[in-house]
């Protein structure tokens, strides 16, 4: 276990890395310490290239509450605000940016800005007790790090409109209904299935992984030359990779490939 600050653990093991956000008395929300702490895991997961998977999720009743409220009343201005802004993107665009299979492992409230963060990761999977909003409205902001950006892509545009509008609570079974969450666990399984599923990924994980999810982050922006484009590139980079040639003698071997991601 490695301890980023007393607000983030950072546990690597068996090439997984788990952030666990741990402010449960304050329901984890994005506190300085929670920010310098994401921020410093995310940056250490970045440079080190044995961890393949990243699961994210949160100690307690909450996997993150949003924004810390305590500290709104000292953004009085708008040049405030874009500071403190700023911060979060710092960090979020690291974890959007990733170049690893990311799993969020919601155990219970996602709100806000957490909400974004969980729907920022690859995959999705929940605790039954789980529950989503977006909630900002209810505060006079505007959703948040990708919200506006992931939940349309997710559920449509009207549910999205929808979700967003109304800060309506929703359900774990609802999420994943909507196509929010990939799937609904018991609470006291959610962590066992979170790396289940990473050790699904971490093996069959290689240096196309993050290529391919680079290209696919893109698709709904781009056309289909662009995507052609970039799949060619993307390919002819991979065709170098010792992981391809590992893959392809392991396939005359007649076994299964073990990838370095190199």
């Amino acid at each position: 276990m490695s301890l980023t600050n007393h607000a983030v653990l950072l546990d690597i093991t068996d090439n997984i890395a788990t952030i666990t956000f741990n402010q449960p008395d304050r329901l984890n929300v994005l506190s300085s310490e929670i920010i310098s702490g994401l921020t410093d895991s995310l940056r250490q997961i970045k440079e080190d290239s044995s961890i393949r998977v990243v699961i994210l999720t949160g100690e307690g009743k909450a996997f993150n509450a949003g924004g810390d409220i305590k500290s709104f009343p000292d953004i009085k201005n708008a040049g405030v605000g874009r500071n403190y802004m700023t911060q979060s993107i710092r960090f979020y665009k690291d974890l959007a940016s990733l170049e690893k299979p990311t799993i969020a492992a919601v155990n219970g409230y996602a709100v806000g800005a957490g909400f974004s963060l969980a729907i920022t990761c690859d995959l999705v999977i929940a605790s039954e007790n789980a529950t989503f909003n977006m909630g900002f409205n209810r505060m006079g902001l505007v959703p948040d790090l990708g919200g506006l950006y992931y939940l349309p892509r997710l559920v449509g545009m009207q549910r999205a409109k929808m979700l967003a509008f109304s800060g309506k609570n929703i359900t774990a079974e609802e999420a994943k209904q909507y196509g929010i969450c990939l799937e609904v666990t018991k609470k006291e399984e959610l962590m066992n299935r979170a790396r289940e599923l990473a050790l699904s990924l971490r093996d069959g994980t290689g240096y196309s992984v993050g290529l391919t999810k680079s290209i696919i982050n893109q698709s709904f922006e781009s056309s289909l030359e662009d995507i052609l484009f970039m799949e060619s590139m993307a390919q002819a980079i991979s065709f170098t990779t010792e992981d391809h040639h590992e893959s392809v003698k392991a396939f005359f071997e007649k076994r299964e490939p073990k990838f370095t991601g190199i």
